[in-house]
C-alpha cells in the first residue's frame, strides 16, 4: 500500500498557497484529529488543549473549549488519553476505573452505575478481573479511554489513540472512538502522526506544522489535495 508522511501533505499545502495560519475551532459533537509530523509538536498541542500549558505565539486559540478564565470549569468538562497509560498494572480493570471515579469524586451511587456500563460499552467483559499488566495492549487502551470517559465528560482528547497497536487492534478502537463519538455524543479530538487514522475516524482533520495550525479541511480534502483517489493514506511511526 503506497503511504504519504504528514510531511508531503505540508509540501503539498505550500505549493499549493492553501495553508494558515489559521484559527482553531472545535465544533461540538464532531472528531477532530490533529496531524502532528513531530512528537513533541504533539506533546505542546496535547498540553495547550489540556490547559497545562498556555498557547505559545503563532498558535490561534479561538475555541470555545480552551477557556482560560475558568480552568477548574473547563478541566471538569473533559477527559484525557495520554500515550502513556496511567493505569496501575498490579490492578484489575474493574479496580482501575473505581480508583479513577473515586478521585474524580463520583459518589457510590454513580460508580455502581457507571463501572458495569464503561465495562460493556468498551468491551471490556471478560477481562475486567483481569491484571492490567497481564491484558492485551487492545484492551489497555479501550481501559485508557473508558477511565477517561468515567466523568462522562463533553470532550475527551486522546493522543495517538492507535499507537503501538497491531493493524487489528488499530481498528478495533477506531470502530470504539467512532460508536462512543455516536451513541454518547462526546466531542472527540485526537492528536496523531498516523494519516490512516484521521481518513477512517475524523469528521475534520486539522494540519499542524511547528507550532501553527496551517490547514483545516475534511479527509477528502486532503486526498484531493495529495491528488491521490481511493488510496489509504498512512505512515509510520515519526514520533
Amino acid at each position: 500500500m503506497e503511504t504519504f508522511a504528514v510531511e508531503d501533505l505540508i509540501k503539498r499545502l505550500d505549493q499549493l498557497h492553501a495553508r494558515g495560519p489559521i484559527p482553531f475551532y472545535v465544533k461540538r459533537g464532531e472528531i477532530l484529529g490533529i496531524l502532528c509530523p513531530h512528537g513533541q509538536s504533539r506533546q505542546t498541542l496535547v498540553a495547550i488543549l489540556m490547559t497545562t500549558l498556555f498557547p505559545v505565539p503563532g498558535f490561534a486559540e479561538y475555541s470555545a473549549l480552551a477557556i482560560f478564565e475558568d480552568l477548574g470549569d473547563v478541566r471538569r468538562r473533559m477527559g484525557v488519553v495520554l500515550q502513556d497509560p496511567v493505569l496501575d498494572p498490579a490492578r484489575t480493570a474493574r479496580e482501575n476505573l473505581e480508583f479513577h471515579a473515586r478521585l474524580h469524586g463520583l459518589n457510590d451511587r454513580i460508580r455502581e452505575r457507571r463501572i458495569p456500563d464503561a465495562i460493556d460499552f468498551f468491551g471490556l467483559s471478560g477481562v475486567e478481573d483481569a491484571m492490567v499488566g497481564t491484558c492485551p495492549p487492545v484492551k489497555v487502551r479501550q481501559l485508557e479511554i473508558a477511565r477517561a470517559y468515567i466523568t462522562h465528560p463533553h470532550v475527551l482528547f486522546i493522543a495517538e489513540p492507535t499507537g503501538g497497536l497491531d493493524d487489528p487492534g488499530r481498528r478495533e478502537i477506531r470502530e470504539l472512538i467512532r460508536h462512543l463519538n455516536r451513541e454518547r455524543r462526546v466531542t472527540i479530538i485526537f492528536t496523531t502522526g498516523d494519516m490512516r487514522d484521521t481518513e477512517a475516524i475524523c469528521d475534520r482533520v486539522a494540519v499542524m506544522d511547528g507550532c501553527e495550525i496551517v490547514a483545516l479541511d475534511t479527509p477528502e480534502t486532503f486526498c484531493a489535495v495529495m491528488g491521490i483517489d481511493g488510496v489509504s493514506l498512512g505512515l509510520d511511526d515519526i514520533s
